[in-house]
């Protein structure tokens, strides 16, 4: 199921946690540390649907990149 995000519009913290599958604690705590971007208004957290989609890029990218160190596993013959 997808869910439309909108880039102007501001989520607050329920809102990021089902749109992102998450809880609302693991929200809150990668807007404090900067994994996702936001601002907090008093003592509640948004984001942008932009920043929303700006995460989801960042986790599409990282799981596109090759680990180093990692060894290939080789097909049985």
């Amino acid at each position: 199921m997808s869910t439309k995000i909108d880039d102007d519009t501001l989520y607050d913290v329920p809102g990021l946690a089902k749109i992102l599958g998450i809880s609302e604690k693991t929200v809150r705590k990668m807007l404090a540390e900067g994994e996702l971007k936001g601002k907090k208004l008093g003592r509640k957290w948004y984001a942008t649907g932009s920043a929303i989609k700006s995460h989801f890029e960042e986790e599409k990218e990282m799981i596109n990149q090759p680990v180093i160190g990692e060894k290939q596993k080789k097909g049985k013959k």
